[in-house]
């Protein structure tokens, strides 16, 4: 993948986010600040999801821990081929929201 197709799969999956969280009703704000993508939950506490170009991952950080995801087989897996979604639904949970992302 590329460097353009790289920022395109992830801006694709912060519109996603942003959408899911909104027809869901959640609590929650969200702000894109260059390459970084936060959701602020109604306590204060927050997901953190940025891009890492030289690595082309997807990182997020809550309550849970940070974890890392590369591009394969179609979809952002972590090294133990944990799917993005399924970590974002249960951070968001962590938080106090219950979205459903898969």
């Amino acid at each position: 993948m590329n460097n353009t197709e790289y920022h395109q799969k992830i801006e694709q999956i912060w519109q996603q986010i942003e959408e899911q969280l909104e027809e869901q009703d959640c609590d929650v704000d969200c702000d894109t600040q260059g390459s970084v993508f936060t959701i602020t939950f109604a306590d204060r506490s927050q997901i953190v999801i940025n891009k890492q170009e030289p690595l082309q991952e997807l990182w997020l950080a809550s309550k849970l821990g940070g974890y890392h995801f590369s591009y394969q087989q179609g979809q952002w897996l972590n090294a133990e081929g944990k799917n993005f979604w399924t970590y974002l639904t249960e951070a968001c949970l962590a938080h106090g929201e219950q979205v459903n992302f898969i």
